[in-house]
């Protein structure tokens, strides 16, 4: 697949997206799914706000549909997407309009990871995250209690996602990069906390894909806060990542 062919599947993928995100017909749950997933493999979407993953079929739809219910409309840009690209995994960022009306229009990015196969090009992991939070954050775990108790969920749900890890060397390094490069690149973090545990990684060959839930405190705030982060490599190195802060705010 060349690049403009690339581009063009893209394309058509987020068509269908914006198309069922317009719609909201529950008849449309499979077309979505079969659009992005392989049903013989388990991807993973992860949302906006704090709690568990989400990473069998039926759990999946359950997401989307709870948002073509409750969620504005949903405007997707399906032309003005990034791709950063590795050898065995593809990363690519679009952005689209929540607008719920009565002045209320939020951004909302969208992260997805294609793994590259001979015959198939399909998503491994799809994010929705409100970018704004990264500005000003809104999820802190020491002044909500409920907060708190959807992050343990996230957690658990990780945990047995990956099974045992305790011995998988690339995570420990993942754990240990991670960390060096969020002191680096965000010095009003402290505190980082990244656990081999909660890190989720698939490899093909020396490529991989990976995403992770950890902790920090803010340097002004003082206070404790989730935070997540997708990306691709190869080898030992990390090539794009995604970092974000889940998201909650009351729709009154």
């Amino acid at each position: 697949m060349n690049n403009r062919e690339k581009r063009m599947n893209i394309h058509k993928k987020l068509e269908v997206m914006k198309k069922c995100y317009r719609e909201r017909d529950s008849k449309n749950l499979d077309l979505f799914y079969d659009t992005f997933f392989n049903r013989d493999r388990r991807p993973i979407i992860i949302g906006t706000d704090n709690g568990p993953w989400f990473h069998t079929m039926g759990r999946i739809q359950w997401l989307i549909k709870y948002d073509w219910e409750h969620w504005g409309n949903l405007d997707i840009d399906t032309w003005n997407f990034d791709i950063r690209e590795s050898e065995k995994y593809d990363m690519v960022r679009t952005r689209g309009i929540l607008d719920f009306g009565s002045d209320r229009v939020w951004d909302v990015d969208i992260v997805m990871i294609f793994e590259k196969e001979e015959t198939e090009y399909s998503c491994r992991l799809m994010q929705f995250k409100i970018p704004r939070n990264v500005i000003r954050p809104v999820v802190i775990l020491n002044s909500s209690e409920e907060e708190q108790g959807k992050s343990e969920r996230e957690m658990h749900d990780l945990m047995e996602l990956n099974g045992n890890v305790a011995s998988d060397l690339m995570r420990g390094h993942l754990a240990e990069k991670v960390a060096s490069m969020l002191r680096e690149e965000r010095p009003y973090l402290e505190m980082i906390d990244v656990r081999r545990e909660l890190i989720y990684i698939e490899e093909i060959e020396d490529g991989f894909m990976f995403a992770l839930t950890g902790f920090c405190v803010h340097t002004e705030k003082k206070a404790l806060m989730p935070f997540r982060m997708v990306g691709i490599g190869q080898g030992y190195e990390i090539l794009d990542s995604e970092f974000s802060h889940p998201f909650v705010s009351e729709l009154g």
